[in-house]
């Protein structure tokens, strides 16, 4: 039987409206999660990620947070929004519908006036506020969360728009999950077999683990001697593992914090763990998946999640000043702050003058992507990114994966190309 849930004198103060009605609001509603899951305590929360994009909150979320903000509702630990469904000053360019768009800005209003910074963007652990080992985190966005609990060593749960909301509002999240330590040892071993080489290999890879997994709870741990990832492809890896098995948390033996070697990823005890082997083969399958188009090729994406200032600036190394095919669309995602940094160094007019197209505080499959695909009659998309063709598929299109210089290739060419 779980102890009761304890409260300190502040959490109960605010529980009986000594902070204002959005407070109490507010903890009451981590309460609720905190006896749901049986929690010992409320955590403070070094730093609150929502993902509170109008498809995610719908009209009850927005009337809600309008609400909140009318009563003068106010954050109490640094918070930050993920990437929102429109980018505000290019929406219009496809076609996307008006009264979405101004329910997407109604919301982004609100979450601004009760202090959140709008960054916009689900890339927050590179461009806004690396989070720390051990920290406590109440983050909304799947591939952040699962980034920072596997690569960061930081510790956070999926927070729903909602539930992040609420922990913004209080400055706390219930202990459960991934809060707690005996819950983040490795369930299942991954031996790799395979020398594992760009943000697709990688991406592919999350997808075969988060396939065979498939559960939330579990924790996949990779040994892979011959690779040494970069940040970059670990970001694909953990959007990946996210979304293909909803998996929250994970370790790469010497390569994050928490698996300086296999004994300690497992907490010194291997009964039960699950172990086995993945080759190159195996990866390839992946690919296989999203075979060639047959037909000249629609899009090809670079998003899901957005890029960092250093894969936008490999992309445009390799454009090589060429030109993207008449027919075919080259589109970026990326944040603000990789924009104003692109702005400053040339290479946004380097981009554009190619005839890439940047989308800013976006990603591509939030975007209305089936709405854009009946409107542009879009079909066939590239992309190096195994989460952004999981989910294409489930949008209408027919996807390929594949690595980066290869994608460029394709949008050059306007058809398949494998460099």
């Amino acid at each position: 039987m779980s102890k009761a849930l304890f409260l300190t004198d502040e959490q109960k103060a605010m529980q009986a409206g000594a902070f204002g009605e959005s407070a109490r609001w507010a903890i009451e509603q981590q309460i609720s999660v905190g006896k749901f899951f049986g929690s010992a305590r409320l955590l403070p929360v070094a730093s609150v990620h929502a993902s509170a994009e109008i498809g995610i909150m719908g009209d009850s979320g927005l009337s809600r947070m309008t609400q909140l903000s009318r009563s003068g509702a106010r954050v109490r630990v640094p918070a930050t929004t993920a990437a929102c469904s429109v980018d505000f000053c290019r929406w219009r360019e496809f076609c996307l519908a008006s009264d979405h768009v101004e329910q997407e800005r109604e919301l982004h209003d609100s979450l601004r006036s009760m202090g959140f910074i709008d960054t916009s963007t689900c890339i927050n652990y590179q461009t806004v506020s690396p989070p720390r080992f051990r920290e406590h985190l109440a983050w909304g966005d799947t591939g952040a969360v699962t980034f920072a609990n596997g690569v960061v060593g930081a510790r956070s749960n999926y927070e729903g728009g909602p539930a992040s909301i609420a922990a913004a509002l209080s400055g706390y999240t219930a202990e459960y999950g991934f809060h707690l330590e005996r819950n983040r040892k490795a369930t299942h071993v991954f031996d790799i077999d395979a020398r594992l080489q760009g943000a697709s290999d990688w991406g592919a890879l999350g997808a075969l683990i988060g396939e065979t997994i498939a559960d939330y709870w579990k924790v996949p741990a990779v040994v892979a001697p011959a690779c040494s990832p970069t940040v970059d492809e670990l970001k694909h890896f953990a959007a990946s593992l996210a979304s293909f098995g909803s998996i929250a948390m994970f370790h790469v033996v010497g390569a994050t914090p928490e698996a300086p070697t296999l004994d300690t990823a497992c907490h010194g005890d291997m009964a039960g763990v699950t172990r086995s082997t993945l080759s190159m083969h195996d990866i390839r399958t992946v690919y296989e998946r999203f075979p060639a188009p047959g037909r000249r090729i629609d899009l090809v994406v670079f998003s899901a999640p957005q890029l960092s200032l250093l894969e936008v600036t490999q992309i445009v190394e390799m454009l090589e000043e060429r030109h993207v095919a008449v027919g075919t669309r080259l589109i970026i995602t990326v944040n603000h702050q990789v924009k104003a940094e692109l702005d400053r160094l040339g290479s946004t007019q380097a981009l554009l003058s190619s005839g890439a197209e940047l989308l800013v505080g976006t990603c591509f499959y939030v975007m209305s992507p089936a709405e854009v695909r009946d409107r542009f009659g879009f079909r066939t998309l590239v992309t190096p990114s195994a989460k952004l063709a999981n989910i294409a598929g489930g949008a209408g299109y027919t996807p390929t994966l594949l690595d980066v210089r290869s994608s460029v290739e394709s949008a050059i060419a306007g058809e398949y190309r494998h460099a």
